[in-house]
């Protein structure tokens, strides 16, 4: 199927206004968390935003704007969103743990796996826009 079919437009048109409100919160988050940190800074933290805006408020609203563009299928999305999920949490968790000054046995973890559900997404994606 590609964009150019109204109910994907519409199925990408709800991911963009979804991921503008998460981008939203991890701003909001951001800026309250360390307003009560007592100068203590985080990059994570400030950073927290980036996720979903770089992976999903950017590549969704190319999803809606382009044509002819084959859309991803629903266990591609659905890898993609537990993916950025995955960096977001991480991204937030670290933030926390580094402005508390303490660190997390499980924290390793979330980045490789974030990063592996990206790569099977993009795998799941590509593979059925050829067949």
């Amino acid at each position: 199927m590609y964009t150019s079919d109204p109910e994907r437009q519409k199925s990408a048109s709800r991911l963009v206004a979804v991921y503008a409100g998460v981008t939203l919160f991890c701003v909001l988050f951001s800026v309250v968390y360390e307003h009560f940190s007592h100068g203590v800074y985080s990059a994570d933290m400030v950073f927290l935003f980036a996720y979903p805006v770089l992976g999903g408020l950017l590549p969704f609203t190319a999803l809606l704007l382009a044509k002819r563009v084959p859309y991803p299928g629903d266990g591609a999305r659905a890898a993609w969103h537990c993916g950025i999920a995955a960096l977001t949490v991480r991204s937030c968790l670290s933030g926390v743990f580094e402005i508390y000054g303490t660190d997390s046995p499980c924290l390793p973890y979330l980045l490789p796996v974030g990063i592996a559900l990206l790569l099977g997404a993009l795998l799941g994606w590509f593979s059925r826009a050829r067949a």
